[in-house]
Order: structure tokens, then C-alpha cells, then sequence
């Protein structure tokens, strides 16, 4: 066997034809290439101009394999404000060895999940600018969330040949000990509830702003913010219970209101009923009213299994392009709504806080305990523990038992 050396690589002949050779040292493997021909001199010049391709695009970290190229591909294909905020901001400094030797990761072929792994564990070293503590586990979730669609959409395009596993990270809030370690403690027990002024100030605001805001999709997602809300107030459902209801389980009459059927529990692993007041009845028939009429306009099918309520009408004039999509994050608007009406609501208070001012509410107007815990899907001996009781003696009367007979 015939075989000719070269500086980073060499050139070998096998039955009918040339082959090249490249070590590890350029790319981090091996390359083996058929060159498709007998004539040596042919042979040598191809090797010479496939090494100089390569070791441009290696060098320069910008061959059709890097990371920063595909990443920029990802951002000029989607829509989403926050995919491209994460990929600039995170993803293509880290991967596209802009920091360093962080990392350098210039194929993205190359990438494992330890790399991803590694990346977490960089990401949690790097100071909040605004608390000057350690990023908070849903912020370096809602980041991965970015991170796990590029590489999805990297497998579907024919850009990498297996699917990668991002980390798990636990999804609780962060606090810290006395020496300014990070302890995961779930707050989701100390939440408070809105005061009934608060209430009635966030939804006065909102509905102020709705009706003069001018941009059709500011208007789009603000009302939509404005029926989330509402339901969540006067139902106390979780909100990622209602993010997961489609129209089908919604039924428009019932009793003196309407119905959320077999509404699934996660937390509890089974499903219930939830009672809908007239009022929210009329709102949702007012929603999938619109819902639908979006669907005319535009020839989209209203499909009652597939269409989510919480769902957000998208339309772009000059693509011409139309969907109704379900709404995955809507805490964003609602935190920038309590600060624009002036009220504290760092870690505690949320959208999960409407569901303790629910409970809070039927608690104090006396409603059995049974029948809370069986509308919001939790255990009488939660309700018992976390929220007041004593109103129960408003009525002291309705705890004597009848009297005895008395008898010698």
C-alpha cells in the first residue's frame, strides 16, 4: 500500500483508489475520505484542498458544523422573542467559544450531554446582576427550554444525527443559608393572597390598558391575560391545570353555571369537576367566540380536543401566516401588570396567588371544607392547616348537638 505523508494529514492508496487520512488534531476525530481517484498527482491536489477547506472552517469556528452558525440559522427561523434573546445572550457566547476556553464547541455533531451538563453547572456560577446571587432554577429553565428547541429543530432539519438529553433541573425557588449557598426550598405553601383591593386595582389597570392600547397584539394578549386571570380568580384552579384544558372540557351549562370536566391534577393524579360561575360562563362563551371567529377568518379548523382555552390568536399580514396556539408563559405581563400598579410581589406573590385568595374567600363566607378541597382538587387537612378557621365560630350554635333527653 502506497502512502504519502503531509503536514496534519496523508494520503494512502487502496485497491482502485486514493483515500485521505486526518487525524484528531484538527477537528477532535478522525476523518476518512475516498478521494475517487487513480492519478496520484489528482489525488494530492483534492487532499490538499479538502485539508485547507476544513482547517479554514475549524479555525475560524464557522464551518457549516459550528455551533454559532446553526445557532444563527435557529434565530433567523423563528418567531419567538425569547428563543432569540437566550441563543445572543447564553447559548452563543458559551458554545461558540466567544468566552474562552469554556468551552469550544465547534461542530455541533461533537456536542454530548455532559456538555450540556457542563454548561449548567457554568450557568449557576454566574451572578444574578439584579440580587448579585445565583440565577434562580426557573430562570435556567426557561433558558434550556430555548436550548432544547434549537436542538430539536437542528434533529428534524438533518443537522445532527441524534437527539440530546438536557439536564433536569428542579423546578423551586431559590433561597440561601447564612453563607450564601444555594438551599432549593418549595415556596409554593407561602404564597400570599391578594387583598380584595389588590384585586380589583390589577383588574381595573387591565382593563384600563385594554381598551387603549392601539397594537392588535398587545390588545390580543392583554385581554387574553385579563379571562386567565378572571378564571383563575374565581375558580381557584391552578394555573397550569387551566394552561392544559381544551375546549372540550369545557360544558356551558350546568346547574346555575357551567362545568370544567375531567380536569387532570398532576399533584392529586386524578381528575375532578370544577363549578363555573354564570359570570365566567358567559366570559369563556365570549372567549371561544372569538377563538372561533378568528378560525373562520382564516380557514383554520376549531378543533375542541386540540384547541387549548388559554390560546393566543398569532397572525402575521405579510407572511399571510395564522394560528391559534396554546400560551405556555403568561407570568411575564402579569408580574409587569403588578408593577405598574405598585404592588410588592417579589416571590410572593403570583398568578398561583389568585387560587389562595379563592380558597381564602369561600373559607371566610363558611363554605364546608369538603366541598373546597373537592373544587380545587387539594385535602381538607391542607385547607385546615394553611388557611383561617376561626370564622367557624360565627355560628356556635351550628356546633351543639341536640340535646339529650334526660332520664332517671
Amino acid at each position: 500500500m502506497e502512502k504519502i505523508k503531509f503536514e496534519g494529514y496523508n494520503i494512502s492508496k487502496r485497491g482502485n483508489s486514493w483515500h485521505l487520512y486526518i487525524g484528531t488534531g484538527l477537528t477532535g476525530k478522525p476523518i476518512r475520505q475516498s478521494l475517487n481517484t487513480y492519478d496520484k498527482d489528482v489525488a494530492i491536489r483534492r487532499a490538499r484542498e479538502i485539508y485547507s477547506e476544513l482547517q479554514a472552517e475549524y479555525d475560524t469556528g464557522m464551518g457549516k458544523h459550528s455551533f454559532q452558525v446553526n445557532a444563527e440559522d435557529f434565530i433567523a427561523t423563528t418567531n419567538n422573542p425569547q428563543h432569540r434573546e437566550y441563543m445572543n445572550r447564553c447559548f452563543i457566547p458559551y458554545f461558540g467559544d466567544k468566552i474562552g476556553n469554556k468551552a469550544k464547541i465547534k461542530d455541533i455533531n461533537k456536542l454530548t450531554n455532559l456538555d450540556l451538563i457542563k454548561y449548567v453547572e457554568y450557568r449557576r456560577t454566574i451572578m444574578s446582576s439584579k440580587t448579585n446571587k445565583p440565577v434562580k432554577p426557573t430562570t435556567i429553565i426557561r433558558e434550556n427550554n430555548t436550548l432544547r428547541s434549537f436542538f430539536n429543530w437542528c434533529y428534524t432539519t438533518g443537522r445532527i444525527n441524534k437527539q440530546l438529553k438536557l439536564p433536569t433541573i428542579r423546578s423551586k425557588e431559590n433561597v440561601y443559608d447564612e453563607n450564601g449557598n444555594p438551599v432549593f426550598e418549595d415556596l409554593s405553601g407561602k404564597r400570599n393572597a391578594f387583598t380584595s383591593e389588590e384585586v380589583e386595582k390589577i383588574f381595573t389597570t387591565l382593563l384600563q390598558e385594554i381598551k387603549k392600547e392601539v397594537n392588535r397584539h398587545t390588545k390580543r394578549r392583554k385581554l387574553l391575560l385579563y379571562y386567565y386571570i378572571s378564571i383563575l380568580y374565581e375558580t381557584g384552579i391552578r394555573p397550569v391545570e387551566l394552561r392544559n384544558l381544551t375546549w372540550s372540557h369545557y360544558q356551558a351549562s350546568f346547574g346555575e353555571g357551567g362545568l370544567f370536566n375531567e380536569v387532570y391534577s398532576r399533584k392529586q393524579n386524578n381528575k375532578r369537576s370544577i363549578a363555573l360561575s354564570p359570570r365566567i360562563v358567559k366570559m369563556l362563551n365570549k372567549l371561544k367566540a372569538r377563538q372561533k371567529h378568528f378560525c373562520e377568518l382564516h380557514g383554520i379548523e376549531f378543533n375542541e380536543d386540540e384547541i387549548n382555552i388559554i390560546s393566543i390568536c398569532n397572525s402575521n399580514n405579510e407572511t399571510k401566516h395564522y394560528e391559534i396556539k396554546a400560551v405556555r408563559e403568561l407570568d411575564n405581563g402579569f408580574r409587569r401588570l403588578l408593577d405598574r400598579c405598585n404592588i410588592a410581589h417579589t416571590n410572593t406573590k403570583v398568578l398561583y396567588s389568585y387560587r389562595h385568595s379563592y380558597i381564602s374567600a369561600l373559607v371566610q363566607n363558611e363554605t364546608p371544607t369538603i366541598n373546597i378541597a373537592k373544587q380545587c382538587g387539594t385535602s381538607v387537612k391542607m385547607i385546615e392547616q394553611y388557611y383561617d378557621q376561626s370564622s367557624h365560630l360565627a355560628n356556635m350554635s351550628q356546633l351543639f348537638l341536640p340535646a339529650r333527653v334526660q332520664t332517671a
